[in-house]
């Protein structure tokens, strides 16, 4: 019988083709691991190298971002535009025309330290000083309509002549206390009430002491004197005196006595807001007679300005 054939062994593969598998797994190494650094490059920080910068932590996505309030809108909205800066609305100029000064008509003479009040078109300036040795007893008006000065009328003769105080209600002008006299003439306590539809004066009780340039205000329906200098001209008064009033008449016999106010001096400004007595700025100190001078000349000593804005 003829042997049956023997199996051939395997042959081992060509050195070529192993070679090729070799290859073939390194590249496919090498796309892999491209593919997972591309990945990881996009989504994480890169170092100021440029290389990147591999983490063990999980960056998970950030979130996307909330919608904006509406009152943050709304604040986006009320913002203006100057220039290249955008500023809240609140501290941001209201609109208005371009104002530009005008020289008005030359007053009929020089004055200094007079007072002086506007009702509709129609400005009347009071007393003051000419020079030093002389002050002026009358009043001028000046028209803002026509821009022309007229119609002058005299003062009461007991009226003072400088550092009055003064306010109006729109028809009446209430005058109060201040220096009667030129240089540094001692002060009056004598008030007037001025009708400027009649052009008619009358009397109001005095004030308990005389003072200097008091800040003078209406406020719920009473005059309020306030501060001022205290007779030597130098020394702020504290005092604080009010009279209910009504169409230019005085309601009362006497100055009632107020809450004093915190600084005192002459010059002050003083207005109504918001259902509140404002005194603001102003003055502490002014010059004195010299003792003993038959004109009581005026002699330099300091002064000092008030910054302070007080409230009642």
């Amino acid at each position: 019988m003829a042997r049956p054939a023997t199996a051939a062994a395997p042959k081992a593969p060509p050195s070529k083709h192993l070679m090729a598998l070799a290859v073939v797994a390194i590249l496919g190494i090498v796309l892999v691991a491209d593919f997972l650094w591309a990945s990881s490059s996009s989504s994480s920080p890169s170092s100021p190298g440029g290389a990147a910068i591999w983490s063990s932590r999980l960056d998970l996505p950030a979130r996307p971002a909330a919608p904006v309030p509406s009152s943050a809108k709304k604040k986006t909205k009320e913002k203006v535009s100057i220039g290249s800066m955008d500023i809240n609305a609140t501290f941001a100029d209201l609109p208005a025309p371009e104002l530009e000064w005008e020289e008005m008509a030359e007053a009929p003479v020089p004055r200094l330290d007079g007072a002086a009040m506007q009702i509709k078109n129609l400005l009347y300036v009071f007393a003051g000083y000419g020079t030093i040795n002389h002050v002026h007893s009358h009043v001028d008006i000046y028209n803002f309509s026509d821009n022309t000065w007229g119609g002058r009328f005299d003062m009461p003769k007991e009226m003072a002549h400088s550092h009055l105080g003064m306010v109006t209600d729109g028809r009446y002008i209430y005058v109060v206390t201040g220096q009667y006299g030129p240089q540094c003439r001692g002060p009056t306590a004598r008030n007037f009430v001025l009708d400027t539809a009649t052009k008619e004066w009358h009397d109001l009780p005095p004030l308990p002491v005389p003072r200097y340039a008091p800040a003078t205000q209406l406020w719920r329906s009473r005059l309020h004197v306030m501060g001022g200098s205290k007779e030597d001209r130098h020394e702020p008064g504290l005092e604080h005196w009010s009279l209910a009033v009504k169409d230019g008449k005085a309601l009362e016999s006497e100055w009632r006595s107020e809450i004093p106010i915190p600084r005192g001096g002459p010059h002050r400004a003083c207005v109504v807001a918001n259902d509140k007595l404002l005194v603001i700025g102003g003055q502490e100190g002014d010059f004195m007679a010299k003792p003993g001078s038959p004109i009581f000349k005026c002699v330099r000593r300091s002064e000092v300005c008030g910054y302070v804005a007080q409230s009642l």
